[in-house]
């Protein structure tokens, strides 16, 4: 029986995956784990393809790190890889979380949502009024026009460009 136990040992190893957002360390037990009863069972794998199929079952949140590691053609041991990983997971989750908060913003202003109490009358969003921000969509006062140097637009709602343009006085691109 110990023919079945290697095969089955060598094709839980090679069919591992990480899921996308669990636990490294749990990961790394794992195949850790493989890796030593497969030597057991008198499978030796070279380090560097067990580097590989590690580098391998990770998902895609690691794919820079995966490209960083091949490409530096480093020589590490797999206790050192797995250091690196571990490493490196405290930097893709906060990749990740400022993704998130990118991809919340967009889509909360694409869809133009507002919040409704639910007597129907609509609230401020958080922390956009009450901290007396302006909105972001257009020139600030302070802000300089490069066609007539006036301040408060820009030149593309300049009425002095606007006029010059409607009269065919001005070159594409050129300010005075």
């Amino acid at each position: 029986m110990p023919g079945v136990e290697r095969y089955e040992v060598y094709d839980k190893f090679f069919s591992c995956k990480m899921e996308e957002n669990s636990s490294i360390s749990e990961h790394i037990l794992k195949m850790s784990g493989l890796h030593n009863r497969l030597t057991q069972l008198g499978v030796n794998i070279p380090d560097d393809a067990v580097i590989d199929r590690i580098l391998q079952s990770l998902p895609p949140s690691y794919k820079s790190f995966v490209m960083n590691f091949n490409m530096q053609g480093m020589e590490k041991t797999i206790p050192e890889v797995y250091s690196m990983l571990k490493s490196a997971k405290v930097e893709i989750k906060k990749e990740h979380q400022v993704l998130m908060v990118n991809k919340t913003t967009k889509f909360k202003k694409g869809k133009g949502k507002k919040n409704f109490k639910k007597d129907g009358k609509g609230v401020a969003a958080p922390g956009k009024q009450a901290a007396g921000k302006k909105p972001k969509n257009g020139p600030k006062p302070e802000t300089g026009c490069f066609y007539c140097k006036g301040s408060g637009h820009w030149k593309r709602n300049c009425p002095k460009y606007l006029a010059d343009k409607k009269a065919g006085n001005t070159k594409a691109g050129a300010a005075e």
